[in-house]
């Protein structure tokens, strides 16, 4: 685990902020119906990103309906319908990486889908809350691991992992995660639930760990529903 830099902070601030201009380009681009399948969405980050001088952190992830049942999913020509739409992407600026996943629904969510979208959330934000320095990452991963109980199957990988100049390194948020947080450092809180050939929900953010956790990439996590 590498404490960052202030100017490695402020590289990373930096990608955050362009990621999270990206998403809001996407979203008004699904709105007006640019977007017609996985993959065009996956090309219009990558074009973004190169008009922004960065390389992307990793390849980006745009999941629709059962293809966000698959965590790492390869963007395709599956087009954009009914149903929750993962995105998962990441900029690299001046060597600094950022990583943050929203998942939004095209059409009108059932009570339940709701209940599934509140409770990931609720995860994440219960993670956030207790992510102070010289906690445990294992204890961050128990926690949101804790509010999702009831669906423990289906939460299949760690709540979260370190980002600096690579985009998955040290502290890693797993049940045997051994680190501590450490101040100065980036990491995510990225807890999701997956049915397979149903349906998938990530919600993720970038975290600097101060006294207090500052969550880097600010586009709303409240439930977005295009229609």
């Amino acid at each position: 685990m590498k404490i960052l830099s202030n100017k490695g902070i402020s590289y990373i601030k930096r990608a955050c902020k362009i990621t999270d201009n990206i998403f809001s380009l996407i979203l008004k681009g699904i709105k007006i119906k640019k977007f017609k399948t996985e993959l065009d969405i996956k090309k219009f980050i990558k074009n973004k990103a190169k008009e922004d001088n960065c390389e992307l952190a990793f390849k980006p992830v745009v999941a629709i309906g059962k293809n966000a049942a698959e965590i790492h999913h390869k963007a395709n020509k599956t087009r954009l319908k009914k149903g929750f739409l993962v995105i998962d992407l990441g900029v690299k600026y001046k060597g600094y990486c950022s990583d943050m996943t929203r998942t939004i629904y095209i059409g009108n969510p059932s009570k339940k889908e709701r209940k599934l979208y509140n409770l990931v959330l609720e995860a994440q934000l219960t993670a956030f809350n207790h992510s102070y320095p010289e906690v445990y990452a294992a204890d961050i991963d128990l926690i949101a691991r804790a509010v999702l109980q009831d669906y423990y199957k289906h939460f299949v990988h760690g709540t979260g992992h370190g980002v600096g100049r690579k985009i998955h390194q040290a502290p890693s948020l797993k049940p045997r995660g051994r680190f501590r947080l450490k101040p100065n450092t980036v990491i995510t809180i990225e807890p999701g639930l997956y049915f397979k050939k149903r349906l998938g929900i990530r919600i993720e953010d970038s975290i600097l760990m101060k006294e207090r956790p500052i969550q880097l990439t600010k586009t709303t996590k409240k439930l977005i529903v295009i229609k």
